[in-house]
């Protein structure tokens, strides 16, 4: 193990308790910001292993998509009211009425839509707040497995082989990148 990693664990067993508060709240954090959801997830599972690392990643995910959903909720749709007329508001909010929980739990499970902005736009549709929570809870699942399972594995691929493990991490991120790319392009008219 490299002296890195080892420095990294040593602070995380000297923290006790405030690691895993830390870890929480930081992902909280991210769920309410347009911050990649993805990098927290990863390094939960880097640092606490697959099982309690995806603990930590959904229930906190899920606080902080709900704290976005209520802020949303509370100062933006007002804004919104204000600035875009009302036909367009009310076709809107028919659309999003018209697709409901499963359109929500749709939006979920696409991993090319922002996590962030689904919990903000979210807060600013006619949906009931129960549906919101629970197509959260639901649809996040598969994503909190896969990105800190990914990071768990990446960390002990480090432990063993730290160039593979950085070239592997390197490649990764080009490839968001370049699919992020992509994706903006394609969606120029």
């Amino acid at each position: 193990m490299s002296e890195w990693a080892a420095a990294v664990e040593a602070v995380i067993r000297e923290s006790g308790s405030w690691a895993y508060l830390l870890a929480f709240g930081y992902t909280v954090a991210v769920a309410i910001v347009p911050f990649p959801a993805e990098f927290p997830a990863m390094l939960n599972g880097a640092l606490f292993g697959p099982m309690l690392g995806t603990a930590i990643t959904w229930s906190a995910a899920l606080v902080g998509a709900q704290a976005s959903f209520e802020l949303s909720r509370r100062f933006g749709r007002p804004l919104v009211d204000r600035v875009i007329p009302a036909e367009m508001r009310r076709r809107a909010d028919r659309l999003v009425l018209a697709s409901g929980a499963a359109g929500l739990l749709l939006l979920r499970l696409t991993p090319v839509v922002a996590f962030t902005a689904v919990n903000w736009l979210a807060g600013l549709a006619p949906l009931r707040r129960w549906t919101f929570i629970w197509t959260t809870a639901v649809g996040i699942v598969p994503g909190a497995i896969l990105f800190t399972v990914s990071g768990s594995g990446l960390a002990a691929l480090y432990r063993r082989h730290p160039a593979v493990a950085l070239a592997l991490l390197i490649l990764a991120i080009g490839v968001a990148l370049s699919v992020r790319k992509r994706m903006r392009r394609d969606r120029r008219p």
